[in-house]
């Protein structure tokens, strides 16, 4: 069955995308379900803001979100056909999330078997537009151990992730793929998802964060100590985390024999066309996307994470309010990211004492800097305030 009429409508309304990055305009461009067998399947719970969608790969395993965009919260499951419920893999929300799951070989092999298994599902096309804010970019690690003999050398060979060939970079592989799922925006958008602001949300490469692979061919993730300056690594697939690692060998099995015993769709984009045949002539997968799309525009960019503790003891709140705007606005007209109120320090019989801002900064961090202080200057900010970045003062 192909993605519903009601969801596929979703996909190009900004509204929907707005709602569910939860407003995070970084990403903006200019910024009962079960398994049906077929391809993807919306049902609705208590009203069209509440759904899940499943995206099988065979043998009875799916990828599975549930999205409540009211509430702040989407889970990304796993169906297995040897459990009666779905599998939980992680969640993003607005208090304890942990989204950090995937590995972007991991989601482009399930894309790929998707839009096998149901060609109406296109790759790249709603599995990684959806999914995609669940993985973690990050580097591997040689493995702890040896392979198991039941672990597919195809699975093994893939998980490896996308390459880089010489002086390249693996986005070269990733941001076509991207490009094309989330598509131009509509006209007369506010708001659409990028492929730039999306790395920006899943680069974890310079943050310390690693993925490390068990003997049992299982990948873990996870952060050193003190090391997420920019990226802060919130994961269930942690050394004994909770994420069901058996089950998802066996969902990637899956998806890597689906690829190999059906029939591929017939190609209806350059990259469509590039990784089918990819897999028709089991040349590592990402490599001819790499090769046909050249150098990625988002090599070297970074998204730089700081704190503002704008002390406001003594002034007005409508003060902090215009400072909150023109920062923010400031940010996004040169293109250099954003800016919210996170938070805010007070102390007995003295009121607010500070409001928190947490400042994002794309690519170019002299250049932010130099807007946030001008920001500063033109509101006369008091001496105490501070700007800091990973708990540093940037003076």
């Amino acid at each position: 069955m192909p993605l519903p009429a009601d969801m596929q409508a979703r996909l190009s309304d900004p509204d929907f995308w707005r709602a569910y990055f939860f407003g995070d305009d970084d990403l903006a461009d200019d910024e009962d379900g079960g398994d049906s067998g077929g391809g993807a399947e919306l049902t609705a719970e208590d009203g069209d803001d509440v759904m899940a969608v499943e995206f099988p790969v065979g043998g009875g395993y799916a990828l599975v979100l549930d999205v409540d965009v009211e509430l702040r919260m989407i889970t990304v499951e796993m169906r297995s056909p040897a459990h009666p419920d779905t599998l939980q893999l992680g969640w993003d929300d607005d208090a304890h999330w942990h989204p950090h799951v995937l590995r972007w070989d991991e989601l482009d092999l399930i894309a790929r078997a998707a839009a096998v298994h149901d060609p109406t599902l296109r790759h790249p096309g709603p599995v990684v537009a959806l999914a995609s804010r669940f993985v973690v970019l990050a580097p591997a690690e040689p493995p702890t151990g040896e392979r198991t003999r039941a672990e597919p050398e195809t699975a093994a060979r893939a998980a490896d992730g996308p390459p880089s060939g010489a002086g390249g970079d693996e986005l070269d592989a990733i941001t076509p793929l991207l490009d094309a799922a989330f598509g131009p925006p509509p006209p007369g958008a506010d708001y659409w998802p990028s492929a730039r602001g999306l790395v920006h949300r899943i680069d974890a490469r310079h943050d310390g964060v690693r993925w490390r692979r068990t003997g049992t061919g299982d990948w873990t993730v996870e952060q050193g100590e003190g090391d997420g300056v920019d990226f802060a690594l919130y994961s269930t697939r942690g050394p004994g985390g909770d994420f069901p690692f058996a089950d998802w060998r066996a969902l990637l099995a899956a998806a890597e024999a689906t690829l190999a015993t059906t029939a591929l769709p017939e190609p209806a984009s350059p990259a469509e066309e590039a990784w089918v045949e990819e897999t028709r002539t089991g040349t590592p997968r990402g490599t001819l996307i790499a090769v046909r799309f050249g150098p990625s525009p988002l090599r070297g960019t970074h998204r730089y994470a700081l704190r503002l503790s704008l002390h406001v003891r003594g002034r007005r709140y409508s003060a902090t309010v215009a400072f909150a705007e023109d920062l923010d606005r400031t940010l996004r007209e040169a293109g250099r990211g954003q800016a919210h109120i996170t938070g805010s320090s007070s102390q007995p019989g003295a009121g607010t004492i500070t409001e928190e801002f947490d400042i994002e900064v794309a690519d170019d961090l002299p250049a932010g800097i130099a807007l946030i202080r001008a920001v500063m200057a033109r509101h006369d900010v008091a001496p105490e305030t501070r700007l800091t970045r990973g708990y540093q003062p940037l003076d």
